[in-house]
């Protein structure tokens, strides 16, 4: 368990770096999610079946995976400035080329460049924040980094729905998207250039014995699982609440807007607990009150709608609070020397492991001739599981980084 620390404050640029970099994240997951409320309009305008616009989601989704890998590869050497300005333009010019696409084919391979960008983009995120605030605080600063997903849910996708429906069309949207990458270019790259990065402790490990490391490998479990879990619930989530619990589009709204707006404290609570107390006393409170919440929206017993909505809505930021556990976690395993690949392995991880979660969830779920879906209990069981694992993990995972503190 770790001791309360005395350390000051962060640093105003510190904090400046911090808040950049939270913007960086939240473009690039506005990038991520942009898709889920523009499907329908994109297809029509496109000639593509409704049914086959999630492939744009999708597609974005296990490149971003491959893209991980690739950085964790050609990046341990990588200046993180450099990399992650690249990965920026690069997902700003991808997001232009998918607005401008004129059939489905060409806008699907647009989204596959994109989340080739947008795979590594993220592992350098949680590698410059690591390298920029000190340990004391880096959990909540992690926090600050994955909450920037439910901000993206408040804020992203109701603007990507009025553009798509009266603000220029969803193309607009894609454009608003990208010349916001391109605005944070700059102080990215200035700002970035300013930090002074700590020296790396010998060479890079190498990506295969970095894989053949436990505690590497832990951390990376703690990240497949809180990716996984998470997945199998919230693709599901919009139809489970129309279709069975009868909800209206205005209160799944309400849903959305609620669970983006309290996952900003659940993201910084998550890291304020994990820095100040331990990440073990953060993952068993955020497994019960997993627990309970999803016990209570899929469980026997019917739920009025007013509660189910509160539910629903608190079960999107305990997920992303997961998350934060599962990122801040992993991102104390590496070495300075090994940060960069291990970060952009960690973000394959997640694109492939939350590809997989969607997957196995579809395989789990039934239709019913009056549209409600069969076996959400299933998967809310599956996920509650999900959702202890990761305490017995961190106590195995935390063993292993003290024996190594002795050692060096």
């Amino acid at each position: 368990m770790q001791q309360t620390s005395s350390a000051p404050p962060s640093a105003p640029g510190t904090l400046a770096t911090v808040l950049l970099l939270g913007a960086i994240s939240f473009a690039n997951a506005v990038g991520t999610v942009i898709v889920f409320p523009l499907g329908p309009f994109l297809a029509r305008d496109l000639g593509a079946r409704l049914e086959d616009a999630a492939l744009a989601s999708m597609s974005f989704t296990m490149a971003a995976g491959v893209g991980g890998l690739a950085g964790a590869m050609l990046l341990a050497r990588a200046n993180v400035r450099i990399a992650l300005c690249a990965s920026l333009l690069g997902l700003a010019v991808t997001t232009v080329a998918a607005g401008f696409a004129p059939d489905f084919p060409l806008l699907l391979a647009a989204r596959v460049a994109g989340g080739l960008c947008a795979g590594p983009l993220m592992g350098l995120l949680v590698a410059a924040v690591s390298g920029a605030v000190p340990e004391t605080e880096r959990a909540r600063a992690i926090g600050a980094i994955v909450g920037s997903y439910g901000l993206a849910i408040v804020l992203g996708l109701p603007l990507a729905l009025a553009f798509a429906s009266g603000w220029g069309g969803w193309r607009t949207a894609f454009f608003a998207t990208a010349l916001l990458c391109a605005v944070l270019l700059p102080p990215a790259w200035v700002m970035l250039g300013r930090q002074t990065q700590p020296a790396a402790a010998g060479p890079p490990t190498g990506l295969l014995r970095l894989l053949r490391q436990p505690e590497s490998l832990l951390g990376l479990l703690l990240i497949a699982m809180a990716s996984f879990g998470t997945l199998l619930i919230s693709p599901n989530l919009s139809t489970y609440a129309l279709q069975n619990a009868g909800m209206s589009a205005g209160a799944l709204q309400i849903v959305y807007a609620l669970g983006g707006g309290v996952s900003l404290f659940t993201t910084q609570a998550a890291g304020w607990v994990i820095d100040r107390i331990g990440p073990l006393p953060a993952s068993l409170t955020v497994g019960t009150v997993m627990t309970l919440i999803l016990l209570g929206a899929f469980g026997p017993v019917t739920m009025p709608t007013a509660a189910l909505v509160v539910l629903l809505g608190l079960l999107l930021a305990v997920q992303l609070a997961r998350s934060t556990i599962a990122q801040a976690s992993a991102a104390r395993v590496s070495i300075p020397a090994d940060r960069v690949a291990y970060q952009c392995l960690a973000s394959a991880t997640t694109s492939f492991f939350q590809g997989a979660g969607a997957g196995v969830s579809t395989l789990v779920l039934a239709e019913q001739a009056d549209g409600t879906l069969l076996g959400m209990g299933w998967l809310a069981g599956a996920s509650i599981a999900l959702s202890w694992l990761p305490a017995a993990v961190l106590t195995v995972l935390e063993r292993k980084l003290a024996s190594r503190a002795q050692v060096l």
